[in-house]
């Protein structure tokens, strides 16, 4: 007779095998398409070839010299956005006459798409690491301080009024109900950011740069090399969902207060 505990560890190991039912399917249907020439392996390497290709520049430091300096640029970049983009959103979101200088000029500039900052970015700092790291910070910064000064705004009511009741200056306010009531709206924000931060910077290597994995992957594009362009792909795919997942705990961390469906449905 199978214990509660045996099958309680059965539940657990068939949850976390479950995660690896979809790639292994796109592994196989990728293998599958290759090895009956649905797709010439001049424009779409083998899963085998790819994996002696990532083998072989593991090695050799080619894939770790490219990644570090993406993820340079990446993080530079991302931590100013952030930075100005948090320091902004809350100044807006408390006060009102900041609100009325600045929110109508940021309401038109936040939908431009961050691509459209490249040519510019260029012309005024040249295609150095000023302009790619410039990009990044740019797209951070609009995401950000839109979802800080959601987030503030959305604060209970009756938090705040508790508060004052309590006779809570405005700083204490801001420290110990706004901020942290609208720390779910700014994780949500910041995620949203980092995504929107690889694409960036991405672009910014493709369009002017002879390195990062931006590079890499278009020079592997021009130059027919498949295996290179899938190896820089996954590379970018993994360090992508390893950023994701730095900032989801560190959520998780600084939201232990939340009771929410998604903290019951991990626990359960």
């Amino acid at each position: 007779m199978v214990s509660s505990k045996d099958q309680s560890r059965a539940k657990r190991l068939g949850g976390k095998a479950i995660v690896f039912v979809v790639p292994l399917l796109i592994l196989l249907l990728w293998d599958l398409v290759v090895r009956f020439g649905l797709v010439p392996t001049t424009l779409v390497a083998s899963p085998l070839a790819t994996l002696n290709d990532l083998a072989l520049m593991v090695r050799d430091g080619t894939l770790a010299k490219h990644a570090l300096i993406s993820l340079a640029r990446l993080s530079l970049g991302f931590a100013l956005g952030t930075m100005a983009g948090v320091v902004f959103g809350a100044w807006i979101a408390v006060s009102r006459l900041t609100a009325k200088l600045f929110e109508p000029t940021i309401s038109v500039l936040a939908p431009i798409p961050a691509i459209a900052w490249v040519p510019l970015l260029i012309m005024l700092f040249g295609i150095g690491e000023v302009s790619k790291i410039l990009l990044i910070a740019v797209g951070t910064f609009f995401v950000v301080s839109t979802h800080v000064i959601v987030g503030i705004r959305g604060t209970s009511r009756e938090l705040v009024e508790l508060a004052q009741v309590l006779g809570k200056n405005n700083w204490d306010l801001f420290c110990f109900v706004l901020f942290p009531s609208a720390l779910p709206e700014i994780f949500i924000g910041l995620r949203v950011a980092m995504g929107l931060s690889w694409t960036l910077l991405l672009i910014s290597e493709i369009i002017a740069s002879s390195e990062g994995l931006g590079w890499f992957i278009w020079d592997a594009r021009n130059f027919s090399r498949p295996d290179d362009l899938f190896v820089g792909m996954i590379c970018v795919g993994v360090l992508g969902r390893l950023s994701d997942t730095v900032l989801l705990a560190i959520e998780r961390a600084s939201t232990r207060w939340r009771s929410t469906y998604s903290h019951w449905q991990n626990n359960v």
